[in-house]
């Protein structure tokens, strides 16, 4: 958009098939080896070119004194090297008809006003030869189609189907680094710097018309182009769910922005109307991007805001009762038949009505049985269930007795043959093989009615939610945190159905 061109194919960034590294280093401790590293070790398809005029071989790799000296053509060179040195290297960039830069370096407009004559030199040679700019100010890009790890940080990341825009390079990292313990892969991600060629709007773009992403997370701190964004996130958000952090809401956390990014904050209200008019879907915390992103993944969208809460414990069903009303659920009442049947499953001094409470009963085999029965019930779009997920590793006996033959638990079709063992360990193994059927059962619901199902842990287990994430049943440590991702899904659904209305009252 800087050189006259609305949007630009951005494919050189993220399906280069050939990389050069300018400032590549034999030294561990710099960011010329990371980088290197990085790619060589999450397997890069392409070809890779090192480049350093007092090295002969880096990690393995031949290395090259100069660009010029490369034969090949260049889709991406990465250019490792202190702010004053740029201009030249991308000087030569463009001599060499290479097709797109990352430029890592600080140093430029965020850093004043020398700054910012310096990052308009390298955007002005840039142009020149149509060269695609990256930054400068970034931690680079990452790309799963191209196995493409090109960034600061010696991190392991998961592919999948969420891609991510970030104007913190730091935080834009970590999330790429917690998403392989959330279970969130990502296709594609970009720490966008100064933005001083390629904007926010063109990457949002690019992402947008890409058909492996289906997600789309960003982190800002202000907009440049506030209605630039809103006309390209608004044909986006029909066909993906675009999610943002807007940082920078307080008067403390503006004035770090500016230091940082160089952005404009500007006011709440009129971010809150931009995102709103837009179909962006706006939280509140760096883990609510990934914890949103996981169920946007997993699970379908709620019909209606009606939902139904089935607690193994009264207390914890009032708790998700509040949670879902200050989030703006409703917590209907589930029809008369529904009830009949819970009778014939709980016990006779259960609550009859929603929240439903399995009055903490040891037979965990109601569990399935009482969720299925809420899920059906036409006055439900959404299932919150706490306590079906609990794990183990929290019961503690005070008996060290062990047992002396095998026990057989026919209620949940479990089997335990080990002699010796202790009650503990049979407690532990008894909750983990009803906590597996729980997800399989809440799976299969999913799949059959259509209808979002969040389960709650409630638990110390640490091992409880990545069991569960691995058979990817969508499971949050909090009552609060399964509300507000239910609201979110809501939102974004009369989003598309109001966007779908308009569209047919206009034919």
């Amino acid at each position: 958009m800087s050189n006259g061109e609305e949007f630009r194919d951005l494919s050189p960034i993220f399906e280069p098939k050939s990389v050069a590294l300018i400032g590549a280093s034999n030294n561990p401790l710099k960011w010329g080896w990371v980088i290197l590293s990085n790619i060589l070790s999450h397997g890069y398809i392409g070809s890779v070119y090192p480049i350093n005029p007092k090295e002969d071989n880096i990690l393995g790799l031949k290395t090259y004194k100069t660009i010029f000296e490369i034969s090949e053509e260049i889709d991406l060179a990465i250019v490792v090297r202190p702010a004053e040195s740029v201009p030249q290297h991308i000087e030569e960039c463009v001599e060499k008809e290479v097709k797109s830069a990352i430029v890592l370096a600080g140093g430029f407009r965020e850093t004043g006003k020398e700054g910012e004559v310096l990052e308009k030199e390298v955007v002005e040679i840039a142009h020149k030869g149509k060269l695609l700019i990256v930054g400068p100010n970034t931690m680079g890009v990452y790309s799963a189609p191209a196995s493409l790890l090109a960034i600061m940080s010696p991190i392991s990341v998961v592919k999948g189907e969420v891609s991510l825009i970030s104007m913190s390079g730091n935080i834009g990292v970590n999330l790429l680094s917690m998403g392989s313990t959330e279970n969130v892969g990502f296709n594609k991600f970009v720490s966008i710097g100064n933005q001083a060629d390629i904007t926010l709007e063109e990457y949002l773009k690019f992402f947008g018309d890409d058909p492996e992403t289906k997600i789309i997370l960003i982190y800002i701190e202000g907009l440049r182009q506030g209605k630039k964004f809103m006309e390209v996130a608004e044909k986006i958000t029909e066909k993906k769910p675009v999610i943002v952090l807007k940082a920078g809401r307080s008067t403390a956390g503006a004035k770090a922005a500016r230091s940082h990014s160089g952005a404009l904050a500007g006011s709440n209200m009129i971010y809150d109307a931009v995102f709103k008019q837009s179909g962006v879907i706006k939280v509140s915390t760096i883990n609510g991007m990934l914890e949103l992103a996981k169920a946007f993944i997993h699970l379908p969208l709620p019909k209606g805001k009606r939902v139904g809460i089935v607690s193994w414990g009264g207390g914890y069903g009032v708790v998700a009762a509040d949670a879902c009303e200050e989030a703006g659920l409703d917590i209907p009442n589930i029809q008369e038949k529904t009830i009949q049947e819970l009778d014939n499953i709980l016990p006779p001094y259960w609550n009859r009505g929603n929240p439903v409470d399995l009055v903490g009963t040891l037979d965990r085999s109601i569990q399935p049985k009482s969720l299925e029965t809420i899920v059906k019930d036409e006055n439900i779009d959404a299932i919150i269930a706490s306590g079906f997920l609990i794990g183990g590793s929290g019961i503690k006996f005070a008996s060290p007795d062990t047992l002396k033959k095998g026990v057989t638990i026919t209620e949940r079709g479990v089997t335990i043959d080990e002699k010796g063992i202790s009650m503990e360990v049979l407690a532990q193994k008894w909750m983990r093989s009803s906590d597996e059927q729980n997800m399989n059962k809440i799976n299969e619901l999913v799949e059959k009615y259509q209808k979002p199902i969040i389960a709650v842990t409630l638990t110390s287990d640490t091992k409880a939610i990545p069991k569960a994430w691995e058979k990817n049943t969508v499971v949050y440590p909090t009552l609060e945190v399964a509300a507000e991702v239910l609201a979110k899904m809501y939102e974004y659904k009369q989003y598309l159905e109001k966007k779908k209305n308009n569209k047919d009252s206009v034919i």
